[in-house]
């Protein structure tokens, strides 16, 4: 029995499908990331501020729509004596 003959494999290296990264790459990328948490953020702060102050607004022991409220008052606001 014979063996059978090698083949030789030839694989042929081509250029890099993507290119290099560089620290500039990576510092752009973690900068448009940060401004887009801090944007998305300062937008949820804002619709969380206004949902609270349309609550309290709407709130029937709100003072400053005219309904009074039984709670019980501190009068911090006035000066001591």
């Amino acid at each position: 029995m014979q063996p059978s003959p090698l083949t030789p494999v030839i694989i042929e290296l081509a250029d890099p499908a993507t290119e290099q990264i560089t620290a500039t790459d990576v510092l752009v990328g973690a900068l448009n990331f940060t401004a887009v948490t801090v944007l998305g953020t300062v937008v949820l702060a804002l619709l969380l501020a206004g949902a609270l102050i349309g609550l309290r607004r709407l709130s029937p022991s709100n003072p400053l729509n005219g309904d009074e409220t039984n709670r019980a008052r501190l009068d911090l606001h006035l000066p001591s004596r």
